[in-house]
């Protein structure tokens, strides 16, 4: 008998956890993975046309484009932050197992969502090839490290955030309260130089802002990165990294017990 190795292990579960948060999410809905889809397509077609409706146009820039990024890459931030702060109480009946770990769940709804955002990617690059968009990335590989790396930083925020909601229930309630003036004030709709200079000092505090422009200023000719804060993004990524990890080493056993 092959001594199976940690990481084989590992590997093993977030494989299982994985099919079953696909089946969990998708299997039981009547529009099933379409939802994935529809929800940010209806979004842009939805704010493009208000848009449009206003007079408000970006030189140089395809508004859908400059939209679809935005808006694809926060939900893909927003859904590993709530969804993975729910992770622990949505999988407990599994931790009766001891191979399975409560942060094995959030490894694996990481991998859910990366998948769900790359399925939605491709099937917008479609569309807009169809309709003859300009599509062309200034910079690809800064726009990859951009994406993962808000990835990363929503893996961070789930693992804190789901710890604290394991013995603080009203804490996810706050988090949700706050998720709608989140998603206004993160800069898929604008960007930060078009806005008045005590806006601009405002809404960089927000820490997804930076990660959007970063996104934008990469992706297309005519904008940049000068307000994009990579210190600042670091630090918002090792801190709730770090301290997530050292709460959840801290309080395992008792996530289990919970």
């Amino acid at each position: 008998m092959i001594k199976r190795t940690s990481f084989t292990v590992f590997t093993s579960v977030i494989a299982a956890l994985f099919l079953r948060e696909i089946q969990t999410r998708f299997g039981t809905k009547k529009l099933g993975y379409l939802w994935a889809v529809i929800d940010p397509m209806v979004k842009v077609i939805m704010f493009s046309a208000m848009r449009l409706a206003t007079g408000t146009n970006m030189q140089g820039i395809d508004l859908p484009v400059f939209l679809a990024t935005g808006i694809l890459t926060y939900n893909f931030f927003s859904a590993l932050m709530t969804t993975s702060m729910t992770a622990f109480e949505g999988n407990r009946a599994l931790f009766v197992y001891r191979q399975v770990k409560p942060v094995d769940t959030i490894f694996s709804r990481f991998f859910v969502e990366f998948l769900v955002m790359c399925a939605t990617i491709i099937l917008f690059i479609s569309f807009g090839l169809y309709f003859g968009m300009d599509l062309s990335v200034k910079n690809f590989n800064m726009v990859i490290v951009a994406i993962l790396w808000l990835g990363i930083f929503g893996f961070a925020l789930g693992l804190l955030f789901a710890v604290i909601n394991t013995f603080y229930e009203t804490f996810g309630k706050i988090i949700s309260f706050i998720s709608m003036p989140l998603f206004l004030l993160s800069g898929m709709f604008y960007t930060v130089d078009s806005l008045p200079p005590l806006a601009q000092e405002l809404i960089l505090y927000n820490p997804v802002v930076h990660f959007i422009e970063m996104i934008h200023g990469n992706y297309f000719r005519v904008l940049n990165t000068d307000y994009v804060d990579y210190t600042y993004m670091m630090w918002w990524t090792v801190i709730p990294l770090f301290l997530g990890l050292f709460f959840y080493a801290k309080a395992e056993k008792k996530i289990i017990s919970t």
